[in-house]
């Protein structure tokens, strides 16, 4: 039987989970967001700055920022558009990805093993490495989804999560990364559909961002 998730946003709540989720973002580094709010910065009042969001989390006035659009050339010509979250959403982020992804990731597929806890490049290659002694298999398809993180239908992936999680709470912080849109040159662009990669929502396997989706 599929346990269900009433209550999950009190985690949310919690100062020692925001700083371990702070402390995570910090070790990842990355760029300022569109705030132009270094991790130094944010690190330098890290206690008032958690103590903020934790306010704002608990009445329910935290509202996400749009990403920071960055565009990083390609071979070939082509260029990949990132999304950079500011540091304070990177926290929430973090935290939520805590909480959802002990829920979904052990439903994700065995010889999955993209942007997963615990498994990396060198597992795949040993899996790999069993297919062919065991298996006898001799060819590889290598294939890329063509803008995949551009199209991720929002509603797929909130129902899926719904299957799940039923906490409102949850679910609306889900729905605000997935709509908080995109800053570039000055501009806000709505985000209808897809998830900005650059963030932690970079990966399908990652909540918030793909639950249903493993490959």
């Amino acid at each position: 039987m599929v346990k269900i998730y009433y209550s999950l946003y009190d985690r949310m709540l919690s100062y020692i989970n925001l700083e371990n989720a702070f402390k995570k973002v910090k070790a990842s580094k990355g760029a300022a967001g569109i705030d132009g709010q270094t991790i130094g910065n944010f690190d330098k009042s890290r206690e008032k700055n958690l103590s903020i969001l934790i306010n704002e989390l608990k009445a329910k006035q935290y509202r996400t920022q749009p990403v920071k659009r960055v565009e990083i050339p390609k071979p070939g010509g082509a260029i990949r558009k990132l999304g950079i979250p500011t540091v304070r959403d990177r926290v929430v982020q973090q935290v939520l990805r805590e909480i959802l992804e002990p829920i979904f990731d052990p439903g994700f597929h065995p010889s999955s093993y993209g942007y997963r806890p615990g498994r990396s490049c060198h597992h795949a290659i040993s899996k790999a490495q069993l297919f062919i002694r065991e298996y006898g298999f001799k060819w590889v398809v290598d294939m890329d989804l063509s803008k995949c993180f551009d199209t991720l239908d929002h509603e797929i992936i909130l129902k899926s999560i719904r299957k799940r999680v039923t906490d409102g709470s949850i679910l609306n912080l889900v729905r605000m990364f997935l709509t908080r849109g995109v800053m570039e040159n000055g501009n806000w662009q709505a985000s209808t559909e897809g998830s900005p990669q650059g963030g932690l929502c970079k990966a399908l396997h990652n909540p918030p961002c793909g639950v249903p989706f493993s490959g």
